[in-house]
This record gives C-alpha cells, sequence and structure tokens, in this order.
C-alpha cells in the first residue's frame, strides 16, 4: 500500500490539475453536481503542491480528502444559500401566475363572473371583494389566479 502513496511523491501539481480537469468532465457529462467540488479540491491540491512540492503522498492524499470534505459542504451550503437550490420560483409556463399582478379590460360582467381581456386573450374571471359593477372596458387588477380563471378587483 506504501508503494502507492510513494508514487504521489514528487509528482508534478498538473498531475492535479489534470485529475481536476477529468471531474470536471465527468461532472458536465453527469450533470449530478456534485463532482464540481472534488474537482475544485484537486485544482487548490495543484496549488499547494507548486507552493510546497516535497510533500508526501500521504499528505497528499489526507488534504485532498479534507478539502473535499470542506468544499463539498460549503459549496452545496452556498448554492443551497444563494443559488438555485432547489424548487425554481418561476413563472415559466404557468400562464396564468404570470398574470397575477396585471391590469385586465373588462369585456363583460354578470353577477360575480364574466370575462376580461389582457394583452387581445380572453380570461374567464371572477370578482373577489363583493358586489361592485363593472362596465365594459373597465380596467381591473388580477390579484390570484385558481387554474384558468382569473379573480380580479377594480
Amino acid at each position: 500500500m506504501m508503494a502507492a502513496f510513494d508514487m504521489l511523491e514528487g509528482i508534478s501539481p498538473w498531475w492535479w490539475v489534470a485529475f481536476g480537469i477529468g471531474l470536471g468532465a465527468i461532472e458536465m457529462a453527469t450533470l449530478s453536481f456534485f463532482l464540481l467540488w472534488p474537482a475544485m479540491a484537486a485544482v487548490f491540491m495543484a496549488v499547494l503542491l507548486a507552493i510546497l512540492p516535497g510533500m508526501p503522498g500521504e499528505v497528499q492524499i489526507a488534504v485532498y480528502a479534507a478539502l473535499s470534505v470542506a468544499l463539498t459542504f460549503g459549496g452545496r451550503s452556498l448554492v443551497r444559500r444563494y443559488g438555485d437550490g432547489g424548487e425554481p420560483e418561476t413563472t415559466l409556463n404557468k400562464r396564468g401566475d404570470q398574470m397575477v399582478g396585471r391590469r385586465a379590460k373588462v369585456l363583460s360582467f354578470e353577477g360575480t363572473e364574466g370575462r376580461v381581456e389582457i394583452d387581445g386573450v380572453h380570461w374567464r374571471a371572477q370578482r373577489t371583494d363583493g358586489n361592485f359593477a363593472l362596465g365594459e372596458g373597465q380596467a381591473v387588477r388580477v390579484v390570484k389566479v385558481d387554474g384558468m380563471t382569473l379573480h380580479v378587483e377594480p
């Protein structure tokens, strides 16, 4: 087993760079977002080996392992906090949700239900706050979406 560690003594830092690039290539092929951190640790290891060229093989492996673990937990924490980190907050492909907060023009209303128009598209609408009169052409604001029905108020 010591022969494997002895082999690492005196290697060029470029081997660590190549290892990092290899892990990065596998990451790009699999899109797991896990190998990114060990790949960065390998590049950091190359920098350390350039600074300390006589580093023993056992120390190189131990430092690489520690860097990999630290970067994995730290990086995932940063991505979760500032990056995507989960369910995207988007209205892409949710056409109704894109309408909340927009102004609509009343086409017709009878009772609490009617039709409104936004950007030339007709939508089914429902009033949210009581029994007020809505005339044709009046402007309303979309406050909520329920399926394909817009809830509006003046």
